[in-house]
């Protein structure tokens, strides 16, 4: 694959994110302190490093990438890895295709795997005669010649299993660390230039509005019966509404800071009054205006108040939705017990539907509609609440577990645990290790 092949839609690129450079000066310090070689490849198999960096592999892996077909297998086998690695959430032991011992470390951001750290080209043992047959089968379709890929065997080291395991884990979570940091400077830069784009559209559309009417005319932004108004709408309305008000005021501040505050700050005053009107518990709110509101007084950055003053309001809106609870339908009552009794067994949306005496059409239009959730989904995050309190009980292995809540594969109860809950089940044994 050619770094300068089109990207899908969405696709991250780890050059995107943070300094490639960076990532080579730790790898090449990892390198130096433990002996092993170490890199970073992309959802491909493909290095992120420039060609260069094959001089950094061992000669046995260098003779492999040599030989017709060797790239391309090695590359394949990375990207193998790299998604075992993804779907378990962590280190990833494997054997490559040459027989060399390495292992493969995700970088996921976001939920996506954008990468993975390649580490090892070891053995774990010293080579017996089978070894030999066996490194023989395995490259004869890239050579008959083994003369020189046999000497080279004498260079690889040969590390403990701890080794391996300790070495796969500092990479991980040092290279992890790294991006989530450049991560979040790149999410930010983006709502840097979103808030930018806003900025610009608002002052475009003053100036047709100034064309229109006469100043005597305007009135202020912050009216409170509209923003009760708009705040009815589903979220992403409310939102687009609120984002208005943010774009209009900054507008109306001309450049000020002082009074880019003090409108910003007014904004999250009457949200707050308005909340009130409605009769909600003010404590929450007045808790994100209270962090919002300290945070638009440290900074001098301009886009940088819109950006807290967004968040602040995908806070309230948040709050706003946990707060509109509905009267409970007694057929969800029905439901949400059945499951709560038949989790562990093979359930059916029909099967449930069937316990309130509803079509499974209709009993799925209700349930959403009340819970916010289809009624699989709903199955899914009780079997992973029960799992949760089983895993605080170390006398349980992973497997027993993923039986007990209705899985009969481990793998699977993984992939699904840490779609829920962001980290896999052994991650979250040990954050909660008594």
């Amino acid at each position: 694959m050619d770094h300068n092949e089109p990207r899908k839609p969405n696709q991250k690129r780890l050059s995107d994110l943070v300094d490639i450079k960076t990532l080579q000066e730790i790898l090449d310090a990892f390198t130096t302190t433990t002996g092993l070689m170490a890199n970073i490849v992309d959802g491909e198999g493909v290095s992120i490093f420039p060609r260069k960096g094959i001089k950094k592999c061992c000669k046995f892996c260098r003779i492999i990438y040599s030989l017709e077909g060797g790239k391309n297998r090695c590359q394949a086998a990375y990207k193998r890895a790299g998604k075992q690695a993804a779907l378990f959430g962590e280190p990833y032991i494997f054997r490559c295709p040459s027989g060399l011992i390495e292992w493969a470390a995700p970088i996921v951001l976001g939920g996506e795997h954008v990468g993975t750290i390649i580490c090892g080209q070891v053995l774990m043992w010293e080579p017996e005669e089978f070894f030999w047959i066996e490194l023989r089968k395995m490259n004869q379709t890239l050579t008959d010649d083994f003369e020189e890929l046999f000497e080279a065997v004498g260079e690889l080291a040969i590390v403990t299993g701890n080794q391996v395991q300790a070495s796969a884990y500092l990479l991980y979570v040092v290279a992890n660390y790294i991006m989530k940091a450049g991560w979040e400077n790149f999410e930010q830069s983006r709502e840097f230039a979103r808030q930018r784009t806003l900025y610009h559209a608002e002052i475009e559309n003053h100036k047709s509005r100034e064309e229109q009417a006469d100043k005597s005319d305007r009135r202020s932004l912050l009216d409170e019966d509209e923003i009760i108004v708009q705040l009815q709408q589903n979220r992403k309305k409310a939102k687009a509404y609120l984002e208005g008000l943010i774009s209009g005021l900054r507008y109306e501040a001309h450049q000020n800071l002082a009074q880019l505050r003090a409108k910003m700050t007014e904004l999250l005053v009457v949200l707050s009054r308005v909340v009130n009107r409605i009769g909600l518990a003010m404590a929450p709110f007045l808790h994100i205006n209270d962090q919002a509101i300290g945070q638009i007084y440290q900074t001098t950055s301009q886009e940088n108040i819109s950006v807290i003053t967004s968040k602040a309001v995908d806070a309230y809106l948040e709050q706003l939705e946990a707060a509109a609870v509905k009267p409970e339908n007694p057929n969800i009552t029905l439901m949400t017990d059945y499951i709560d009794k038949h989790y562990p067994n093979n359930l059916t949306v029909e099967a449930i539907a069937d316990a309130a005496c509803l079509s499974p059409g209709y009993a799925g239009r209700i349930f959403k509609e009340q819970l916010g959730l289809p009624i699989m989904d709903y199955v899914l995050k009780v079997r992973i609440d029960k799992s949760k309190k089983l895993l605080l009980n170390p006398h349980y292995q992973i497997q027993a577990i993923a039986e007990k809540v209705g899985y009969g594969d481990a793998g699977y109860f993984t992939k699904v645990f840490r779609k829920f809950e962001g980290i896999t089940p052994t991650q979250f044994r040990k954050i909660h290790k008594r």
